[in-house]
């Protein structure tokens, strides 16, 4: 009789603890945000945190995700440099330049997909289970590589893209932007292949971030000097208007309401904050080495 109550206790607290998982995918706060560092990926519920302190309300944390390879657990997802929600919140994006990328189910945690890619810097889901993801400066690096996902975790198409940082799909115009060290490129997807439309390059060296605005007609870049606005239609490159300009943006964003996010290295490549603009606010993670944080959306 014990043993019939406690299995039926514990039954109905993972019910509940998935239930709750659930609710936290299909109720996401309005103004939340994806923080990324070593080797995990947080949600932080924005209007909630006080002061300077995050009220984090998910957690994912490669160390603890045993439905991947140890290799993958304890070394390949130690540094994460991109997250990213997709489906409409149910899941995230994440990669690592470590040496992986991944998706992960917000409501299980559970690892939907993972690859191994060298010196992963981003990201982006395709249409058709399709993923891209750039490969940065390393052995087997510079470039950037189609994964088709009902085929396994072996890219299918590979393009060389000299410190491969940054991976958009626009799907409205269903175009793939991906970003080099000087290089802003644009791709059509054909079949399992990439045909490049056409290609721009950048006003200045690094390339680092790129992000869709909410408008999706522009594009953020950032380079090693400065933050940029790339208009699609009209193929120009232009300072952001009211933002502080800095050296070494890491990730930078914009939501419905105005107000940016962005990450700036405080030691090496890595930050313990999280900074907005308009309104400015910053949010301290002191035992996260933050790489970049993304508006929930």
């Amino acid at each position: 009789m014990k043993k019939q109550l406690l299995t039926k206790a514990i039954t109905f607290i993972l019910s509940t603890l998935l239930i709750n998982f659930v609710g936290i995918a299909q109720t996401m706060p309005p103004k939340s945000f994806l923080v990324c560092g070593d080797s995990q990926v947080l949600i932080v519920d924005y209007s909630q945190s006080k002061d300077s302190i995050p009220a984090v309300i998910w957690t994912w944390d490669a160390r603890e995700a045993l439905d991947i390879p140890e290799l993958y657990r304890t070394t390949k997802f130690k540094t994460m440099d991109d997250c990213k929600a997709i489906e409409n919140g149910k899941k995230v994006l994440v990669s690592s330049s470590s040496g992986a990328v991944a998706i992960v189910d917000i409501a299980t945690k559970k690892v939907a997909f993972y690859a191994e890619v060298p010196n992963a810097h981003s990201i982006a889901l395709l249409p058709k289970n399709k993923l891209i993801a750039a490969a940065s400066t390393a052995k087997t690096g510079n470039t950037i590589m189609l994964f088709d996902m009902n085929k396994g975790n072996e890219p299918v198409f590979t393009d060389t893209l000299y410190s491969a940082h940054g991976a958009v799909w626009d799907d409205a115009r269903k175009r793939l932007y991906t970003l080099g060290y000087e290089v802003l490129r644009e791709y059509k997807v054909s079949g399992n292949k990439l045909d490049l439309v056409q290609h721009w390059k950048i006003p200045g060296v690094g390339g680092h971030e790129l992000s869709m605005l909410p408008n999706h007609n522009q594009l953020f870049i950032t380079e090693h000097h400065g933050t940029w606005v790339f208009d699609i239609q009209s193929q120009k490159f232009d300072k952001i208007k009211n933002f502080p300009d800095r050296e070494n943006v890491k990730s930078l964003g914009l939501d419905q309401s105005a107000q940016y996010i962005y990450t700036v290295p405080e030691e090496s490549w890595w930050t313990f904050h999280v900074n907005f603009h308009n309104p400015a606010r910053k949010l301290a993670f002191p035992n996260l080495h933050v790489y970049k944080a993304r508006w929930f959306y």
